[in-house]
C-alpha cells in the first residue's frame, strides 16, 4: 500500500533554490532532469519508504542522478510520509535535518 506524501514547506524551498541553482548555473533541461529525478524518488520512497534511518525518526533516500538526499519520517498509522528536507550532500552533515 502506498504512502500518502506531505512536502514540509522547508522541503519546498529547497527544492525550488536547487531547480533555480541548475536553471541559472546549467540549463532547463539539467533543472527539469532534477525534479524527474525527484520525482521518481518520491515514487519510490511511497512504495517502500524504509530506507535507512540517519537521526532519530529520519530515514534518507539519495536522489538517483544528483547529489542531494531526501529526508522523511514514517507515520505508520496514518500511512504518511513527511518530507522534511531536501539535502544537498556537499553540505555538513551538522545542517542535516
Amino acid at each position: 500500500m502506498a504512502f500518502k506524501i506531505i512536502i514540509s514547506n522547508e522541503a519546498k524551498v529547497d527544492l525550488e533554490s536547487s531547480f533555480l541553482y541548475y536553471q541559472e548555473k546549467a540549463s532547463k533541461k539539467v533543472a527539469d532532469n532534477f525534479i524527474k529525478d525527484f520525482r521518481k524518488s518520491i515514487k519510490i520512497i511511497s512504495d517502500n519508504p524504509y530506507f535507512k534511518i540517519w537521526f532519530e525518526e529520519f530515514r534518507a533516500k539519495p536522489l538517483a542522478k544528483y547529489p542531494f538526499l531526501i529526508f522523511f519520517s514514517v507515520d505508520k498509522k496514518e500511512n504518511i510520509i513527511l518530507i522534511a528536507r531536501i539535502f544537498h550532500t556537499s553540505q555538513s552533515p551538522e545542517k542535516y535535518p
